[in-house]
């Protein structure tokens, strides 16, 4: 079908219209999370493939290996947000996966670097309004508020400084006068920035403190909350016991945020809670999982276990193995038949879906797996796992 010249424009802005009215839509919020039948049927204790991207679906994306996400309980949402950037790569956009229908969908069309500039306050937007924060490495650094029903992403990237890995925004770059602590509510679609200092947890990770409604980051700078009303950082007691790349989940169970990983190799549990002003390594004297870094992780309250996914092995021989932590006796144990048969590499990405009483795992596996966007499915049942 052709269009004559002078169509064309009005052609194109309908297009343009409808897309983002599509993208809207696709993102709006839902009455409740609901079950998936899958998950329901799946066996325990053994990762299950609930989708993987083709060539078929509406959204496809490579997984940002910088990025993070969280998890909306509410509407039963996967939240994937952060981007490789280096200069690079630019997503921008919260990409969401409805586990009750298996889709993906991308909230708007990532942002051209063109569009990214500092705004009459001095803070780094992006998109033609202005209204959007640009793309950034997130890491663990990204959780769901459900009392206020909004993602908080507790970061700046500082790779998108001029210098080393990006010189794409070099003036204006210097026109940031600062950078914020973002929120997104998914009740109105629309990104806000936190007032005041923000605290940065660059390449480091945090978590939601359930009970006493905070944010807890660790690492870099040291351990803050989030935390008050109107919301505001501060600093606890204590420095970090690990290096960057860490990653944090909260135990409900026993009323602690714990912290695994480390850019340095580590198999150390760490126990974090600021209101009693704790902060030390587990001595776990039995068995632990590989050493390891940027690992995904969460807290399974149906089980009590925190999971814990880590590499292990090299090349053909890498494997992603799964390990269940319990805090009240120190102990690991390995899920033998929860082993996948490549490495995840760093990841950000796993969630526990209260509805399904499951953990939710996206990854991407190498070349001669498919290299697609996959999202797993994990119930942990304690009765049936195997003894050694």
């Amino acid at each position: 079908m052709r269009f004559p010249a002078s169509a064309l424009p009005a052609f194109a802005t309908c297009l343009l219209l409808s897309v983002q009215a599509a993208a809207v839509e696709a993102a709006a919020p839902a009455s409740e999370a609901k079950p998936n039948p899958k998950i329901t049927e799946a066996e325990a204790n053994k990762w299950l493939k609930l989708h993987e991207q083709t060539a078929s679906d509406a959204v496809r994306f490579k997984r940002q290996e910088h990025g993070g996400g969280c998890f909306d309980s509410k509407r039963g949402w996967i939240v994937l947000f952060g981007s490789n950037t280096h200069g690079k790569e630019w997503t921008n956009s919260p990409l969401i996966f409805d586990v009750a229908e298996m889709k993906w969908t991308r909230l708007y069309p990532n942002d051209d670097k063109s569009t990214y500039k500092a705004n009459a306050e001095g803070l780094p937007v992006a998109g033609e309004k202005g209204d959007h924060p640009w793309a950034m490495h997130t890491f663990g650094t990204v959780i769901y508020d459900p009392g206020r029903d909004e993602m908080v992403v507790c970061i700046y990237d500082s790779h998108m400084a001029p210098g080393r890995f990006c010189n794409d925004l070099a003036a204006v770059w210097g026109t940031v006068k600062r950078h914020p602590t973002w929120t997104f509510s998914f009740a109105t679609n629309e990104w806000k920035p936190l007032p005041g200092k923000a605290a940065h947890f660059f390449p480091n990770a945090v978590a939601w403190d359930s009970d006493r409604k905070a944010v807890v980051g660790y690492g870099g700078s040291g351990i803050w909350e989030l935390s008050g009303e109107p919301r505001a950082w501060k600093q606890v007691p204590g420095s970090p016991l690990c290096g960057w790349h860490n990653n944090a989940a909260y135990d409900s169970k026993n009323k602690a945020v714990l912290v695994f990983g480390s850019n340095e190799n580590s198999n150390d549990m760490i126990v974090c809670r600021p209101e009693a002003k704790e902060n030390r390594k587990m001595p776990t004297p039995g068995a632990r999982p590989p050493k390891d870094q940027h690992c995904p992780m969460a807290f399974d309250p149906a089980a009590g276990r925190t999971v814990v996914l880590v590499d292990s092995g090299a090349g053909e021989a890498a494997k992603t193995e799964t390990w269940l932590y319990d805090l009240a006796s120190d102990s690991w144990q390995q899920l033998a038949d929860a082993t996948l048969p490549f490495a995840c590499g760093m990841n950000y990405t796993m969630y526990y879906d209260p509805t399904n009483k499951c953990c939710l795992l996206v990854t991407e596996a190498p070349a001669k797996f498919g290299r697609a966007v996959t999202v797993f499915a994990l119930k942990v049942d304690l009765a049936k796992v195997k003894k050694d």
